[in-house]
Parts: structure tokens; sequence; C-alpha cells
């Protein structure tokens, strides 16, 4: 009777050590600096420091990002891009002195997960064309946290 209960005990904390490890793997996220002011979807947030990560531990679409200060987070949907990760790094795309995010790349995902253009995006790209300047591109690394 003791060994059946041993092993059952045994088999329970095996069962719970890989739920955790499997639940510590997917809520990961990556944590970056970042040195200007932002928009995330439809959230302008301030320059600083930023966790981003999944919300749902079963979708990589729906992230978190997180900043230091109380109005500092944002809740953006993302769609699978066609670059896998390489690395944990944030991509903006920059028009004029405005920035918007574009890519997030957490390494242990599907791939490069890419947000929608906002509104003041379009507009500011359609203000763009008379002036012929393209947005331009910048990467942000981050850390594994």
């Amino acid at each position: 009777m003791k060994k059946q209960i041993s092993r059952t005990l045994l088999g329970f904390f095996a069962v719970l050590m890989l739920t955790a490890a499997a639940n510590a793997q997917t809520s990961r996220g990556i944590e970056v600096q970042v040195p200007f002011d932002f928009v995330a979807g439809q959230k302008q947030l301030p320059a600083g420091h930023y966790t981003v990560r999944r919300i749902r531990v079963d979708s990589e679409s729906a992230l978190l990002i997180k900043g230091e200060g109380k109005d500092a987070a944002a809740v953006v949907l993302t769609s699978s891009g066609d670059q896998n990760t390489t690395g944990a790094s944030l991509t903006f795309r920059q028009h004029g002195e405005r920035y918007f995010l574009a890519e997030i790349s957490i390494p242990g995902t599907a791939s490069v997960r890419e947000l929608a253009k906002t509104g003041a995006e379009r507009e500011l790209i359609e203000q763009a064309k008379s002036d012929a300047a393209e947005p331009k591109t910048v990467t942000i690394a981050g850390n594994m946290r």
C-alpha cells in the first residue's frame, strides 16, 4: 500500500513539474529599453524600460507591452510574420519624429509577430507620399526575461 501511494505521489509531482516547466517556457517574454516615445496598437507610450510577453500561454497573437509607469501599458494583437525569430527585439517604423511598433521578435515563438498599421500611421504615409519620404526602420535588441 505504501508503495502504491509513493508511486502515485511521485507521478503527481512529475506531472506538476512538467506543467510548471511548460508554463514557464511559454510565458517568457523580453525586456527592452526604448529610447523614444512610440505608438503600440492604438496607444501612445513614453520612452522607457518595457517587458513584452504573451497574455495567454496558448496563444501568440495577443501580447502585453508593460512599462514602468502606471499608464505605460498596451495590449496589441499581432499576426504571424514571414520571418523566424532570431533574437529578442522590437522593430519600429519611423515617420519623421514618430515611431510605430511594427514587429516583435520573441525567441520561442513560431515567427516574428507583426502589428498592423494604425490609422494615424496610414495618414502619415499619405502625407509623406507628396514629400517622397520613405519611413525608416529602427530595431532595438532586447533580453529574454
